[in-house]
């Protein structure tokens, strides 16, 4: 809907809005990853910036107003900071924000904020998982409590039983830390008008940001309105209040003037969350003949000083393949690391990079083939909850997606094709991502001119939420799409869900059409009080029609009833999320070619093939774009994404894949609806798309090369290596 305001520039950003008064703000962040900061350098320094050309105010631990802390249920679930910004002089991780400094010009600002040099007492410092003594570490029982998905899990019996001989395989894998990077830079506008407080900020949950900066602020969540008009782009990284906006509204508050603060690209890789690094022991057992007898998965991840947050990499083991014995556990280190959250594919893009590596290991230790190693021990119920799934076609799409690669003219042996003098290998991979939903809120405005509006506190995050729920509205109300708007990016909306986890559609859909039904009933109800009788009335395409034949134009009706229909169509509607009976789940799979040059240690992935089951497709178009984004993500991670440490601070450059990068796609859905999550029948597609594509691309260059590599991202020195 809005692809050509992106297109010409058009499009208003957070960092695009126009406040009148408006001053700038910059950070002044810590340089050491353990300690404290000197009270008289901060004082010092202060003093000076505040002289300095342009400065209206430095805020800093020695004169930032107290801050409120959150309530355990927030800090306990999600990734926020127990420790209040600017809360005292202690560092507990490089780039903890230290002072912001608010000037008339961004270039003042940043110059008095890059001219502030604190002194730090240094303090001993973790910076790595291994560094963290056992008794710092802990076990949470559960991932996030809203979706009840355990990290502790064992069923089956101690020991295995076998009529066969067992053929074990065990494997260590390891993922980096990665960085979100979205194109938009996270930026904040905050502005008072005496006790109410708007923020204009980059986030992708305004009801939670709302929440969150009320608490720390000690003020009625009424008087703060969070506006988003779009975000480009998130990843995981919007999905949250970051420290940053809270100083924003502090120091607005303070200077009396709308302050506004755009993150650097640096400052991206400290202040707005991150991946955290696991390393993932790995155990399966399968009998002789392929069929899988135990799984185990240990995962040890990281979370900062100040907030929890666990990467949930053995989730999937709970319950893709068909397993008797299964055993997943979680171990979480706290590093002297800024706060990982969310990000892309949670938990499913590291933990399928590890399961889908060892099930291909496996399979060739038992001599059998990848995928028919897979279809033999696929889960015909959900083995974790006991139920059996909403809708599950994954056997199909194991079929469909190798007879449109070409998996059967695939020979079984490593390093047997080439193309010229490059080694070519053909991999796959199990895709995966559950199927979820949240209720949530949708308003109806019907205008006396005929325009119908439809709202919701949810968020255009570049992936065609406007044009989806358009379409949705379009078609509960037997509109045209052009008579339908749908508007985003707004509290002062009905509130709806954090747009993440793969959500968005079936939760905030569900009350678009649930709002687009009753938008439909009450013209129709009006119609009928108008012409005596309601028996075989329907909208469609804007008409009215009575057994298949046009009775009035829906603009004619909305024009003859004036003020009063419309009053009577607009209302608000809403969606509960419910609990199905059954476990909803997206399933797929990926193929995949890739080329290595072994003289230079170089590989690339030529060809991609998908096959996803994901309930019903809206938006063909939409649908293959967030499959070749999440591709993209997952070539990314498996070939160049990790984030560069030097004693704990950022340095250097982070790699993502480009255009020279993406290969050729072939994606395929098998479209079968699935009401037992929604009514228009839908499962997210943003995630499942990356889910697996790590693996799939390491086990093609084991078959390209022979070298088995158990870590990403393969880089050049990996590759150049001695076969496995």
């Amino acid at each position: 809907m809005e692809g050509r305001d992106k297109v010409t520039g058009a499009a208003v950003y957070t960092a695009d809005v126009d406040v009148p008064g408006l001053v700038h703000a910059a950070l002044v962040q810590s340089r050491i990853p353990r300690g404290r900061v000197t009270a008289e350098s901060v004082r010092r320094e202060a003093r000076a910036a505040s002289a300095a050309p342009g400065v209206l105010h430095v805020l800093t631990p020695m004169n930032c107003p107290p801050l409120h802390s959150l309530p355990s249920d927030l800090t306990a679930d999600f990734p926020f900071e127990r420790r209040t910004p600017l809360a005292d002089l202690q560092v507990h991780y490089a780039g903890q924000h230290m002072a912001l400094v608010v000037a008339d010009t961004p270039e003042n600002a940043t110059a008095a904020a890059q001219g502030m040099r604190l002194d730090y007492e240094t303090a001993p410092a973790h910076l790595v998982m291994a560094d963290v003594p056992a008794a710092d570490r802990y076990r949470p029982d559960h991932w996030v409590k809203l979706v009840e998905e355990k990290l502790q899990d064992r069923r089956g019996a101690d020991q295995i039983c076998a009529t066969t001989d067992l053929v074990p395989h065990h494997g260590t894998y390891h993922t980096p830390e990665h960085a979100h990077h979205p194109i938009e830079l996270s930026a904040t506008i905050a502005e008072w008008a005496g006790e109410h407080l708007t923020v204009h900020d980059t986030t992708r949950w305004i009801a939670g940001e709302r929440r969150v900066l009320a608490c720390y602020l000690g003020m009625p969540e009424d008087r703060v309105r969070v506006v988003s008009p779009l975000v480009g782009g998130a990843f995981g990284s919007k999905n949250f209040l970051w420290m940053h906006v809270v100083l924003c509204a502090v120091a607005a508050r303070t200077v009396g003037r709308p302050v506004k603060l755009v993150l650097t690209r640096d400052q991206m890789f400290t202040s707005t969350g991150h991946r955290p690094r696991t390393e993932q022991d790995l155990t399966l057992v399968a009998d002789a003949r392929g069929t899988l007898l135990s799984t185990e998965h240990h995962t040890l991840t990281e979370t900062s000083p100040l907030a929890h947050f666990c990467e949930p990499a053995g989730l999937p083991a709970r319950y893709l393949y068909g397993s008797p014995r299964v055993v997943t556990s979680h171990t979480v280190a706290p590093t002297n690391m800024p706060t990982p959250c969310f990000m892309r594919g949670p938990g499913e893009a590291p933990g399928l990079f590890a399961l889908e590596s060892a099930m291909d290991e496996l399979a060739y230790a038992l001599g059998i083939d990848p995928v028919e190693f897979r279809v033999r021990n696929d889960a015909d119920i959900d083995q974790a909850g006991g139920r059996p799934w909403s809708g599950k076609h994954l056997q199909e799409c194991y079929r469909r997606g190798a007879q449109r690669f070409g998996w059967s003219l695939r020979p079984r042996l490593p390093r047997a094709m080439r193309h010229g003098d490059l080694l070519v290998g053909w991999g796959m991979a199990t895709a995966t991502y559950p199927g979820r939903r949240m209720s949530a809120g949708c308003a109806v405005h019907t205008a006396v001119d005929g325009t119908v509006r439809f709202a919701s506190a949810t968020h255009e995050i570049g992936n065609g939420v406007r044009t989806v729920m358009g379409q949705v509205a379009a078609d509960a109300t037997g509109l045209p799409l052009t008579a339908v708007a749908f508007d985003t990016g707004d509290s002062r909306f009905p509130a709806a869900p954090y747009t993440g986890a793969s959500q968005t559609t079936a939760s905030v859909g569900s009350a678009v059409f649930s709002a687009g039904v009753e938008w439909k009933q009450r013209l129709l109800s009006w119609v009928s009080g108008v012409d005596g009788g309601s028996a075989g009335l329907d909208i469609r395409a804007g008409v009215v029609l009575r057994e298949g034949r046009p009775v009035v134009t829906v603009a004619e009706v909305l024009r003859d009833g004036g003020a009063e229909l419309a009053d009577l169509l607009t209302f608000t509607a809403t969606a509960e999320g419910g609990e199905p009976t059954t476990t909803t789940q997206s399933f797929g799979v990926h193929f995949c070619e890739v080329e290595v040059d072994e003289a230079i240690g170089k590989a690339t992935v030529t060809r991609w093939s998908a096959t996803l089951d994901c309930g019903r497709v809206v938006n063909p178009r939409l649908a293959d774009s967030q499959v070749m984004g999440g591709v993209i993500f997952g070539i990314g991670m498996a070939l160049f994404e990790q984030v560069p440490h030097d004693a704990g601070l950022r340095i250097g450059e982070y790699h993502v894949a480009t255009h020279a990068d993406i290969p050729d796609f072939d994606i395929e859905f098998v479209e079968v609806p699935d009401h037992d999550l929604d009514p228009i029948g839908v499962r997210g597609i943003g995630e499942i798309g990356s889910s697996g594509v790590a693996a799939a691309i390491a086990n093609a260059i084991f078959h390209a090369t022979g070298k088995r590599i158990r870590q990403v991202p393969i880089t050049t020195e990996m590759l150049l290596g001695e076969p496995s």
